[in-house]
Protein backbone atom coordinates (compact mmCIF):
# COMPACT_ATOMS: atom_id res chain seq x y z
CA UNK A 1 0.00 0.00 0.00
CA UNK A 2 0.66 3.29 -1.28
CA UNK A 3 1.99 6.05 2.07
CA UNK A 4 -0.26 8.03 3.28
CA UNK A 5 -0.46 10.92 5.58
CA UNK A 6 -3.46 12.38 7.29
CA UNK A 7 -3.43 15.35 8.83
CA UNK A 8 -6.04 17.08 10.44
CA UNK A 9 -7.16 20.37 11.45
CA UNK A 10 -9.83 21.20 13.71
CA UNK A 11 -12.32 23.67 15.80
CA UNK A 12 -12.02 23.20 19.75
CA UNK A 13 -14.63 20.56 20.62
CA UNK A 14 -15.30 19.46 17.13
CA UNK A 15 -13.78 15.86 18.08
CA UNK A 16 -11.23 15.93 16.14
CA UNK A 17 -9.00 14.35 18.27
CA UNK A 18 -10.98 11.16 18.05
CA UNK A 19 -11.89 11.11 14.85
CA UNK A 20 -8.17 11.01 13.69
CA UNK A 21 -7.69 8.27 16.31
CA UNK A 22 -10.26 5.77 14.78
CA UNK A 23 -8.81 6.38 11.01
CA UNK A 24 -5.20 5.92 12.39
CA UNK A 25 -6.53 2.50 14.01
CA UNK A 26 -8.70 1.18 11.55
CA UNK A 27 -5.64 1.87 8.82
CA UNK A 28 -3.62 0.68 11.40
CA UNK A 29 -1.01 3.46 11.06
CA UNK A 30 0.50 5.96 14.09
CA UNK A 31 -1.06 8.68 15.19
CA UNK A 32 0.53 12.19 16.59
CA UNK A 33 -1.32 14.61 18.84
CA UNK A 34 0.26 15.77 21.62
CA UNK A 35 3.18 12.86 21.29
CA UNK A 36 4.70 15.36 18.81
CA UNK A 37 5.67 17.03 21.89
CA UNK A 38 7.81 14.59 23.06
CA UNK A 39 9.54 13.67 19.82
CA UNK A 40 9.78 17.28 19.52
CA UNK A 41 11.54 17.64 22.92
CA UNK A 42 13.71 14.52 21.91
CA UNK A 43 14.90 16.04 18.76
CA UNK A 44 15.26 19.22 19.78
CA UNK A 45 16.59 19.52 23.35
CA UNK A 46 13.78 22.00 24.25
CA UNK A 47 11.76 21.00 27.48
CA UNK A 48 8.73 19.06 27.08
CA UNK A 49 6.71 21.72 29.64
CA UNK A 50 8.07 24.64 27.70
CA UNK A 51 6.64 22.96 24.11
CA UNK A 52 3.53 21.93 25.99
CA UNK A 53 2.86 26.03 26.70
CA UNK A 54 3.74 26.92 23.25
CA UNK A 55 2.05 24.35 21.31
CA UNK A 56 -0.38 26.05 18.79
CA UNK A 57 -0.63 29.01 21.42
CA UNK A 58 0.80 32.00 19.09
CA UNK A 59 2.78 34.67 21.52
CA UNK A 60 3.43 37.94 20.47
CA UNK A 61 3.29 39.97 24.43
CA UNK A 62 6.07 42.47 24.88
CA UNK A 63 7.05 41.27 27.76
CA UNK A 64 7.39 37.60 26.96
CA UNK A 65 9.69 38.98 24.14
CA UNK A 66 12.04 40.74 26.59
CA UNK A 67 12.33 37.16 28.40
CA UNK A 68 12.71 35.15 25.77
CA UNK A 69 15.38 38.05 24.27
CA UNK A 70 17.18 37.51 27.83
CA UNK A 71 17.16 33.66 27.71
CA UNK A 72 18.72 34.13 24.20
CA UNK A 73 21.45 35.86 25.37
CA UNK A 74 21.99 33.49 27.86
CA UNK A 75 21.95 30.72 25.41
CA UNK A 76 24.05 32.63 23.09
CA UNK A 77 21.78 31.96 20.24
CA UNK A 78 21.48 35.26 17.94
CA UNK A 79 18.71 36.31 16.26
CA UNK A 80 16.45 33.71 16.83
CA UNK A 81 13.80 34.06 19.50
CA UNK A 82 12.97 30.81 21.45
CA UNK A 83 9.50 30.87 20.12
CA UNK A 84 10.83 30.47 16.91
CA UNK A 85 12.93 27.38 18.08
CA UNK A 86 10.08 25.94 19.27
CA UNK A 87 8.07 26.57 15.90
CA UNK A 88 10.45 24.93 14.61
CA UNK A 89 11.11 21.55 16.96
CA UNK A 90 7.68 21.07 16.16
CA UNK A 91 7.75 21.45 12.46
CA UNK A 92 10.93 18.99 12.61
CA UNK A 93 9.06 16.51 14.59
CA UNK A 94 6.33 16.77 12.19
CA UNK A 95 9.20 15.96 9.39
CA UNK A 96 10.45 13.31 11.76
CA UNK A 97 7.76 11.09 12.25
CA UNK A 98 6.56 11.90 8.32
CA UNK A 99 9.54 9.93 7.03
CA UNK A 100 9.29 6.88 8.80
CA UNK A 101 6.07 6.37 7.03
CA UNK A 102 1.85 6.59 6.91
CA UNK A 103 0.22 8.51 10.10
CA UNK A 104 -2.10 10.59 11.20
CA UNK A 105 -1.08 13.86 12.49
CA UNK A 106 -3.70 16.84 14.42
CA UNK A 107 -2.82 20.12 14.11
CA UNK A 108 0.79 21.64 14.42
CA UNK A 109 0.76 23.29 10.82
CA UNK A 110 1.08 19.16 10.00
CA UNK A 111 -0.70 20.06 6.80
CA UNK A 112 1.29 22.85 5.18
CA UNK A 113 4.67 21.64 6.67
CA UNK A 114 3.85 18.29 4.69
CA UNK A 115 2.27 19.91 1.38
CA UNK A 116 4.91 18.67 -0.88
CA UNK A 117 4.26 14.83 0.72
CA UNK A 118 2.82 12.93 -1.95
CA UNK A 119 0.23 10.64 -0.47
CA UNK A 120 -1.02 13.93 1.44
CA UNK A 121 -4.90 14.28 2.60
CA UNK A 122 -5.49 17.43 4.62
CA UNK A 123 -8.85 17.32 6.38
CA UNK A 124 -10.57 20.06 8.62
CA UNK A 125 -13.43 19.10 11.30
CA UNK A 126 -15.66 21.32 12.25
CA UNK A 127 -18.85 21.00 14.06
CA UNK A 128 -22.33 22.83 15.29
CA UNK A 129 -21.83 25.49 17.98
CA UNK A 130 -24.00 24.14 20.33
CA UNK A 131 -22.80 20.47 19.64
CA UNK A 132 -18.77 21.59 20.51
CA UNK A 133 -20.49 23.42 23.71
CA UNK A 134 -22.39 20.40 24.95
CA UNK A 135 -18.75 18.13 24.10
CA UNK A 136 -16.21 20.60 26.39
CA UNK A 137 -19.00 20.39 28.72
CA UNK A 138 -19.20 16.51 28.66
CA UNK A 139 -15.65 16.25 28.21
CA UNK A 140 -13.76 18.92 31.13
CA UNK A 141 -16.93 19.23 33.21
CA UNK A 142 -16.62 22.75 32.27
CA UNK A 143 -19.83 24.92 32.65
CA UNK A 144 -21.65 26.15 29.25
CA UNK A 145 -20.32 29.56 29.71
CA UNK A 146 -16.40 28.24 30.56
CA UNK A 147 -17.02 26.17 27.38
CA UNK A 148 -18.09 29.01 25.21
CA UNK A 149 -15.03 31.10 26.81
CA UNK A 150 -12.23 27.57 25.78
CA UNK A 151 -14.06 27.83 22.60
CA UNK A 152 -13.33 31.29 21.70
CA UNK A 153 -10.08 31.01 22.57
CA UNK A 154 -8.54 28.11 21.76
CA UNK A 155 -10.36 28.85 18.02
CA UNK A 156 -8.30 32.57 17.81
CA UNK A 157 -5.06 31.14 19.33
CA UNK A 158 -5.60 28.57 16.81
CA UNK A 159 -6.26 30.54 13.64
CA UNK A 160 -3.59 32.79 14.59
CA UNK A 161 -0.54 30.15 14.95
CA UNK A 162 -2.08 28.79 11.49
CA UNK A 163 -1.13 32.12 9.60
CA UNK A 164 1.60 33.20 11.29
CA UNK A 165 3.33 29.80 10.04
CA UNK A 166 1.94 29.13 6.57
CA UNK A 167 0.28 31.26 3.96
CA UNK A 168 -3.21 30.20 4.52
CA UNK A 169 -6.02 30.39 6.53
CA UNK A 170 -7.22 28.04 9.08
CA UNK A 171 -10.69 26.87 8.51
CA UNK A 172 -10.90 28.04 4.88
CA UNK A 173 -12.61 25.22 2.43
CA UNK A 174 -9.63 26.13 0.20
CA UNK A 175 -6.82 25.58 2.53
CA UNK A 176 -8.01 21.53 2.56
CA UNK A 177 -9.05 18.20 0.70
CA UNK A 178 -12.17 17.43 2.63
CA UNK A 179 -14.15 19.49 5.43
CA UNK A 180 -16.31 17.40 7.56
CA UNK A 181 -18.81 18.52 10.15
CA UNK A 182 -18.83 16.25 12.74
CA UNK A 183 -21.86 16.98 14.47
CA UNK A 184 -24.05 15.83 11.69
CA UNK A 185 -23.70 12.08 11.81
CA UNK A 186 -21.16 12.00 14.56
CA UNK A 187 -17.46 11.07 15.33
CA UNK A 188 -17.67 7.19 13.44
CA UNK A 189 -19.21 8.46 10.55
CA UNK A 190 -16.83 11.59 10.24
CA UNK A 191 -13.99 8.82 10.49
CA UNK A 192 -15.78 6.90 8.01
CA UNK A 193 -16.25 9.48 5.78
CA UNK A 194 -12.30 10.14 5.57
CA UNK A 195 -11.78 6.56 4.95
CA UNK A 196 -13.99 6.76 2.28
CA UNK A 197 -12.24 9.61 0.69
CA UNK A 198 -8.57 7.93 1.55
CA UNK A 199 -9.62 5.11 -1.01
CA UNK A 200 -10.35 7.01 -3.59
Amino acid sequence: MAEIYITIGRQFGSGGREIGKKVAQTLGIPYYDKELLAVAAKESGLSHEFLKNYDEKPTNSFLYSLVMGQQNLLSGVQGTTVEQLAAKAQRDAVLSVAEKGSCVIVGRCADYILREKEGLVRVFICAEHDARIQRVCHRDGDSEKEAEEKLRRLDKARASYYSFHTDRKWGAAESYDLCVNSSLRGTDAAAQLILQFCKG
